[in-house]
């Protein structure tokens, strides 16, 4: 038995110091003025009007707004707010009641975001609007990314090692592996380190159980049974042995990122997380039975909650709204997370990691040595790799409005049963 870890310490870690701030300069609160202002003029039939102040019951005046699209200062003159841009969805989608996200006209996008246009910017610098409102430093459109030490990474493990040398006819070796690994992530500038387990590119894997064995049949020449056996029975009931190679683990560890959960908890996720089957209806181009990594209800509840819609009276799609429980966008009409990236959990879980199925394998031999003179030997070998025909497919995780994203696809490997046939004479 042996502890085995390892610690990274102070790792490069990269930060943008030019983030969009919507937080000191007041353009939260008027994001949020300007979704109440999108859905009174929808409830009054005037959607046509998109987000503009109209003055009806429920709208506001939007100086940060108008500066940018309009270059004026009168924001409390309903006709100041004329032009495409209030109607447009490059600046409508954003409002989604269910999944706002401010930093889109925060950004430097150059269709949605509100500095990502340079007569936009001029528009602001003639309402009198500083250059820097939304970042530091206006000129680096594209960031002022600055690298340094900070973040850690560190990996705490239990190994134990079992062998048998071979001895009447049985060979054993075995492993098993209890890890857990942990990094930290800084997301953004305003943000501190948040620790979390590693899930990466491939996952880590906490239960892993490795092991190989051989097993000489006690039969023939020189063995407990039929040893003073003649040399036709020898040859055929001695020689005999078996031999394999087994691999069990736990499920790769996944991360469906920052979001809310609601109807459930973490844990009762955690024990949904399964693979079936199941005929996907209203997600899909037709009823087919499918492969998934949750239950049906989760998926298609999930979907319809990431169908959002800002100009919808429900503040959903098609699809309708979500009912029982899923998975949703971590902003919600009551927070918003302050966070460029949205995923560092103020509103929702930071990092919700489940674990994907387990993997599976047995690659069995079975052998047969003749000696046939001298040196001569024959060995006829039959060998099935992935005997037990267990698939081991690929994880899939997602949180969109896309149905067929969730669906369960690839393998890991080729893991479908190979038989294969071997002989060989050694002389």
């Amino acid at each position: 038995m042996r502890y085995v870890g390892t610690r990274h310490l102070q790792q490069w870690q990269t930060v943008n110091y030019n983030e969009a701030n919507i937080i000191e300069n007041g353009f939260l609160d008027e994001f949020r003025k300007a979704q109440d202002n999108l859905r009174a003029n929808l409830v009054a039939g005037r959607s046509s009007d998109g987000f503009k102040y109209t003055g009806i019951a429920g709208t506001s005046p939007l100086p940060i707004y108008l500066a940018y699209l309009n270059g004026r200062t009168d924001a409390g003159n309903t006709a100041a707010y004329s032009g495409s841009s209030w109607t447009s969805t490059n600046f409508t989608t954003p409002l989604a009641i269910y999944n706002p996200n401010p930093f889109t006209p925060a950004g430097t996008n150059s269709n949605t975001g509100l500095d990502g246009d340079a007569q936009r910017r001029q528009n602001a610098a003639a309402a009198g609007l500083p250059a820097n409102f939304f970042r530091v430093n206006p000129d680096l459109q594209g960031g002022a990314n600055v690298t340094g030490n900070g973040g850690y990474t560190r990996y705490n493990a239990l190994q134990v090692d079992l062998s048998k040398r071979l001895s009447h006819g049985l060979m054993l070796q075995g492993g098993y592996v209890y890890g857990v690994a942990i990094l930290t992530n800084r997301y953004s500038f305003r943000t501190p380190y948040v620790e979390g387990l590693d899930t990466g590119d491939e996952g880590g894997v906490t239960h892993a159980f490795k092991g190989n064995w051989v097993y000489e049949l006690p039969f023939g020449e020189g063995r407990k049974f039929l040893s003073n056996s003649n040399g036709f029975v020898n040859r055929l009931v001695g020689g005999w042995s078996f031999d394999g190679v087994a691999r069990l683990q736990s499920g790769r560890l996944l991360d469906f990122g920052n979001v809310r959960l609601v109807g459930m908890t973490a844990k009762e996720l955690r024990k949904a997380i399964k693979l079936q089957e199941y005929a996907v209806t209203g997600l899909n181009a037709n009823a087919r039975t499918l492969l998934y990594i949750m239950p049906q209800d989760i998926v298609e509840n999930t979907v319809r909650a990431f169908s959002t819609s800002a100009t919808s009276l429900t503040g959903y799609g098609s699809l309708g709204a979500p009912t029982g429980r899923y998975l949703a966008p971590a902003n919600g009409p009551d927070c918003i997370e302050p966070d460029p990236n949205a995923d560092y959990g103020a509103c929702g879980l930071n990092r919700l990691e489940v674990t994907g199925p387990r993997y599976v394998r047995f690659d069995l031999s079975a052998v047969k040595r003749v000696k046939l003179r001298g040196r001569l030997s024959f060995e006829f070998r039959g060998e099935m790799l992935n005997a037990f025909n267990h698939p081991n497919f690929e994880p899939v995780i997602s949180t969109s409005n896309n149905g067929d994203n969730y669906r369960v696809t690839g393998l890991q490997e080729n893991s479908s049963r190979i038989i294969q046939m071997v002989w060989r004479a050694t002389w």
